[in-house]
């Protein structure tokens, strides 16, 4: 337990850092890395428009029915709506198909909540460029240390994209609306107080899990916003006895939470989706279908893939009969048999006609999974993989994958993040508001007025 005798004053210190840190302190390389997690996060939001047609109608539905008065864009809709409207939209929207960015020291997929807050935020206050971007790198540093000081055991019951995520967001809010350090502290208070998203949704696959980014950017801007016109709100919420750290971890540790403080920032350490599916199946399914395209192997001839991989969460990933799209997404099985069946794994094969597939159904159980807690200790923050490939005939073909395609260690180019973005956008833009958006984006610290960006992401 954190006791707030021997560590005091921690959430203040972390507020003063963002309140004091502007965009001039921020190294090119986290600009740029910056720059290319708002455009992912970007994709994944209009991907969705057009991969989860039926999740995103609900929470646009949702928006037009408020017909609320504002400035702020729902990404792909006509018109404008409230700042707190988008936000809850716009999270949503960006994590409806799963392939949005990944924190892994903390498990989170921060750039859902973090877009949709400052963005909507932006949009209100005609913020620049620059201060998009330094909210967005400071949000994803706080929750992203946040994190490091309450995982593992935060992951037992809670779903981090939402908890971490939402003080994250809460700092980011509080840094467009410049309030000073007691006020981002008390947002971050009131978000921390207000957190919640338990990991039910990630096992089954519900929307739940898509709105845990949604209510964490909706509450960011509602709480800052508040604070903005005088509303008070808890002070060393982090550290206090019954505070963040004690009831949301089993073993909190605060030490990470201001090491080296502005000397490395948690986006650089963040990681980009090159498939989408749950993080944790990414190397089982590279390694499986590099294995079987090396020895020109068929379906026919696989008698078992075993898979042991890095264990984040007992059964994480391992549902063996999803019964939704987003459930299939979430399943290694699933995504390692659509892999061997195709020969790849692609977005637009996540659907109802593919889950009644029957022979993905005849593949999934010859995928074994063993989750190794050895294997996790020797490859931190990633989730390795070694797979052996068994054929009928009873030969053995084997590999590791530890690290996999988008991981800070086996980073994604630019060019490929700008081309998975131009693939996800464009059925929702077209292809030259595509290119505008994405254009504007890797330039955004010129933006005077992030409007001047945000005209190309309503509707045509």
């Amino acid at each position: 337990m954190v006791q707030s005798t021997d560590k005091v004053d921690l959430t203040r210190q972390l507020a003063e850092f963002v309140a004091r840190t502007s965009f001039d302190d921020l190294p090119t390389e986290v600009v740029e890395q910056s720059k290319l997690f708002i455009l992912d996060t970007l994709g994944c939001a209009l991907g969705g428009r057009i991969q989860a047609k039926e999740e995103v109608s609900w929470v646009t539905g949702f928006a037009a029915a408020q017909k609320a008065g504002g400035y702020s864009t729902v990404f792909g809709e006509a018109g404008k709506t409230s700042a707190v409207t988008a936000a809850l939209t716009n999270g949503a929207m960006a994590h409806t198909i799963d392939f949005d960015d990944t924190h892994m020291p903390s498990i989170s997929h921060l750039g859902s909540s973090l877009v949709a807050t400052t963005f909507a935020l932006g949009e209100e206050l005609q913020s620049s460029g620059k201060e998009i971007i330094e909210a967005f790198v400071l949000g994803f540093d706080v929750a992203g240390r946040i994190g490091r000081c309450t995982m593992p055991t935060h992951y037992k019951f809670w779903h981090p994209t939402a908890t971490f995520g939402g003080i994250g967001a809460a700092a980011a809010a509080a840094k467009l609306l410049k309030l000073d350090a007691v006020g981002i502290e008390m947002t971050m208070g009131l978000a921390a107080d207000a957190a919640g998203g338990l990991r039910y949704g990630v096992e089954n696959g519900d929307f739940s899990k898509s709105l845990h980014p949604a209510m964490a950017a909706m509450k960011a801007v509602l709480f800052a916003q508040l604070v903005k016109g005088g509303a008070t709100g808890p002070l060393g919420i982090l550290e206090y006895p019954s505070g963040f750290f004690n009831a949301f971890s089993e073993e909190p540790n605060p030490e990470p939470l201001l090491d080296r403080l502005g000397e490395y920032y948690e986006v650089s350490i963040g990681g980009l989706k090159s498939l989408p599916t749950i993080q944790c199946s990414h190397t089982a399914v590279t390694k499986t279908l590099d294995l079987v395209a090396a020895n020109g192997l068929q379906t026919e001839d696989i008698a078992e893939v075993s898979i042991v991989q890095s264990e984040t969460m007992p059964g994480q990933g391992m549902n063996y009969a999803p019964k939704s799209p987003l459930a299939a997404r979430l399943s290694t099985p699933f995504a390692v048999s659509l892999g061997l069946k195709d020969g790849a794994v692609t977005l637009e094969r996540f659907s109802d006609e593919t889950l009644a597939d029957p022979d993905i159904s005849d593949l999934m159980p010859r995928i074994k999974i063993e989750a190794s807690m050895e294997l996790a200790e020797k490859y931190p923050n990633t989730v390795a993989a070694l797979v052996d490939v068994k054929t009928r005939d009873g030969r053995v073909f084997s590999g590791e994958q530890i690290y996999a395609k988008g991981d800070p260690n086996n980073r994604m180019t630019p060019e490929e993040i700008a081309a998975k973005f131009r693939t996800l956008a464009t059925g929702a833009l077209g292809i030259e508001r595509t290119d505008r958006v994405s254009a504007d984006i890797l330039a955004l610290e010129a933006a005077e007025d992030l409007r001047e960006v945000t005209k190309s992401l309503g509707a045509a």
